[in-house]
């Protein structure tokens, strides 16, 4: 064990085990839980402390959520969790108060991408940061308001209407989606959209969506929603064997309808 990281040297400390009934590793795994040298169960409170502890400081206000559980294979003065489910049970939790951590996907310089507080819809990946929650409630007053939806504007689309012969024409414009027009009488009945994503940001991008378009369209009990998501790669040299036999037994078990190499 290690108390801080500015301990010269870790120190031992031994526990005794119990040697009449029960297996050899069930006693090791009952020491273990009773004494907190592994953890099952994380209460966002803890992880709050560390994070304030060991990262947010120095004028750093955001964490990697992949590199504090990295670190926690790696140092002893941090908590040992039994795996990352329990990491990420804690992030969900503390997500959903805004007194723990605010979350997003990326920093551009002072713009955190796919930011949000007290919203538990988080996921545990490589681009996840954890943001101190002053911070959070301060970068969350400075962001604009968004318009009400009667001015046109709702969740990132823009609409202009307008009327020719009786008939109504909606352009449906959104943030790299480029724009849509439904047409029909009276009130649309429905929305066809397509996007383009960037690999580099394509988890970011996926959850905008999902929060910002899918969610909203979602939000009509009455919406029959359907969603493919269309993968196209050239590989101008030809693809290794690796990546094929990787991505086809992924689709596989993704439970894709189609995914064929040509």
């Amino acid at each position: 064990m290690q108390n801080t990281p500015t301990e010269p040297k870790p120190t031992v400390e031994a526990f005794p085990l119990a040697t009449t009934g029960g297996s050899t590793g069930s006693e090791f795994e009952r020491i273990c839980v009773d004494n907190e040298l592994v953890i099952a169960t994380w209460s966002p409170i803890h992880l709050r402390t560390k994070l304030k502890e060991l990262y947010w400081k120095d004028g750093k206000i955001a964490a990697g959520a992949m590199a504090f559980w990295e670190d926690t294979q790696r140092y002893l003065y941090l908590p040992r969790l039994r795996n990352r489910d329990v990491l990420s049970q804690a992030i969900h939790s503390g997500a959903a108060s805004r007194d723990f951590f605010g979350t997003a996907y990326g920093q551009s310089s002072d713009t955190f991408e796919g930011f949000k507080l007290g919203d538990a819809n988080v996921q545990l990946d490589d681009t996840l940061l954890l943001i101190e929650p002053e911070a959070a409630k301060r970068y969350e007053a400075n962001l604009p308001i968004a318009p009400k939806p009667d001015s046109g504007v709702v969740g990132g689309i823009t609409t202009t209407t307008g009327t020719s012969g009786g008939s109504t024409a909606s352009k449906i414009s959104t943030a790299g989606v480029g724009t849509v027009v439904v047409t029909g009488q009276g009130k649309a009945k429905s929305f066809y959209g397509a996007v383009e994503v960037s690999p580099a940001t394509a988890k970011v991008r996926m959850v905008q969506l999902a929060d910002e378009i899918i969610s909203i369209l979602a939000s009509d009990p009455q919406a029959e929603l359907r969603i493919t998501v269309e993968i196209n790669a050239d590989f101008p040299t030809g693809a290794s064997d690796q990546i094929k036999r990787a991505v086809s037994e992924n689709a596989r078990s993704l439970g894709f309808k189609s995914g064929t190499w040509e």
